[in-house]
């Protein structure tokens, strides 16, 4: 074939793409190609819906446009965990911690002996250290230290194993008798128990040997269940604003009422004869 033959630009559409056929030129029996494939209107991205610039992505658990909502409390893909009332995540419903007497989840508080809801840093009044007698007149009338228990309740509450002790923690004594107090009962803890009945023969509500005096100059005492939760405790003191007569002049150190917070030295007074009152109400006692 002579002369020239040129071939028409053919263009396919595939949408959204476009298809541009090979022109083929013949010219004085020559041929010539010119290759012109080439594809446009190529999209930026396909996101993983395979949709052109989608916004759609693969989430933490395989999941396209998840928004990681297959993942449970604890970050597990497709887990069943959950964060309990004291902020552990699992999904163990038997270590969820469990709410304690005073309503705290995984609180600390315990029901006493004395049937008390005790907080941290709190303790019963179930059973109170009454009267004090840590330095008595040692010329007249010597019983040695003693210290009485009163119990202002209405029910019997054993004191079984109950400790007692100063603020040394290695001075304990520990009742190991099988004792109840009374509602209205009292109970003298003696440090020389035969010298306190020779000086006060009708006292019978008393036991001892404690193991160990009381400070002159004031100190801590202190009441333990025998779980080992404080019941009750008294700093007292030798100096004003504590009374200063039970210091070797005859009184006791007696508490006003049982009611009252027997820490505060306002709430204590010198008892009203010599030797105080072991084992009965005090002589200070008031009601109002």
């Amino acid at each position: 074939m002579k002369g020239i033959f040129i071939t028409q630009n053919n263009k396919i559409n595939l949408s959204p793409y476009t298809l541009i056929t090979t022109n083929v030129i013949m010219l004085m029996g020559l041929f010539f190609f010119s290759c012109e494939n080439t594809i446009t209107d190529i999209p930026d991205n396909l996101d993983c819906n395979n949709i052109p610039n989608g916004s759609a992505s693969i989430d933490d658990c395989g999941v396209c446009g998840g928004s990681n909502l297959d993942m449970d409390e604890c970050g597990i893909c497709f887990g069943s965990g959950y964060t309990d009332n004291c902020g552990v995540c699992d999904d163990d419903e038997s270590n969820d911690c469990p709410k304690d007497c005073a309503g705290i989840d995984g609180g600390t508080a315990v029901v006493d002996e004395c049937g008390e809801c005790i907080v941290d840093g709190d303790h019963s009044t179930c059973i109170v250290i009454n009267e004090i007698n840590y330095n008595s007149d040692d010329d007249e009338f010597n019983p040695d230290d003693w210290v009485e228990l009163y119990n202002p309740t209405s029910e019997t509450i054993s004191i079984e194993n109950w400790k007692f002790k100063d603020e040394n923690d290695e001075h304990v004594y520990t009742i190991d008798e099988v004792i109840s107090l009374g509602a209205d009962e009292y109970l003298v803890l003696c440090t020389n128990s035969s010298a306190f009945s020779d000086l006060f023969p009708d006292v019978e509500n008393y036991i001892g040997d404690i193991g160990f005096g009381l400070e002159s100059d004031g100190e801590l005492i202190r009441l333990f269940d025998s779980n080992e939760s404080l019941v009750d405790s008294v700093e007292y003191d030798n100096e004003y604003p504590w009374p200063t007569e039970p210091n070797g002049n005859g009184p006791t150190l007696e508490l006003i009422h049982p009611s009252l917070d027997n820490n505060r030295a306002e709430n204590w007074a010198a008892s009203n004869s010599n030797n105080g009152t072991p084992g009965e109400i005090n002589s200070v006692y008031d009601d109002e």
